[in-house]
């Protein structure tokens, strides 16, 4: 992955980044009363959604950013197309992995550092996501509402043919409906 294309996305986070476009995500299927499909226009993901949660995707220079809410919940996820190149051993696979995804994973702790007060940022590990292999970082965090004590994870992960860093982060409250949905995603299908 070239620097500029991480510095684009770092950018997403924190530093203001160019977007070309704003779409207004709708469902495109229907699952039941209370649940509708996404599928992401570059079949770069599918997620199942609440009807009643917002949904919206920027594009960016080099990629796009999802972000899916609803009251002190959220779910993001950045896609680029930039697919891991092969390997011949899983040593340098994962050597790319780790060193790919430091940017992402500190630009997403500068970003909520500005937002939140952290406890314990959590190591960075290994860790297997929508079948694939993936890095994590795990956080608490508070902003003094009623919200209060809120967590979040991240995400960074190479499918096929995309880059991918997903954060979740909301209220302890709401963390389980986050965890439902997540495990909805289905990367590339």
């Amino acid at each position: 992955m070239n620097t500029l294309c991480l510095l684009v996305f770092i950018s997403i986070f924190g530093i203001a980044c160019s977007v070309r476009n704003v779409q207004q995500a709708t469902p495109v299927n229907s699952t039941s009363a209370n649940l509708r499909t996404y599928s992401a226009p570059d079949n770069a993901f599918t997620i199942k959604l609440p009807g009643n949660w917002k949904l919206q995707r920027d594009e960016t220079d080099l990629g796009y950013l999802t972000v899916i809410q609803d009251h002190a919940a959220n779910i993001s996820i950045l896609t680029a197309n930039n697919r891991l190149p092969e390997f011949e051993t899983d040593e340098k696979k994962s050597y790319l992995l780790v060193e790919s995804s430091k940017p992402f994973f500190e630009g997403w702790i500068g970003g909520l550092e500005k937002q939140a007060h952290i406890k314990g940022t959590g190591r960075i590990y290994a860790t297997q996501f929508s079948g694939l292999e993936a890095l994590r970082s795990d956080v608490t965090y508070y902003r003094d509402d009623a919200d209060d004590p809120r967590l979040g994870y991240s995400l960074f992960l190479f499918g096929h043919q995309n880059m991918f860093f997903i954060s979740v982060t909301g209220s302890r409250s709401r963390f389980k409906d986050l965890e439902n949905i997540i495990s909805t995603i289905r990367i590339e299908p």
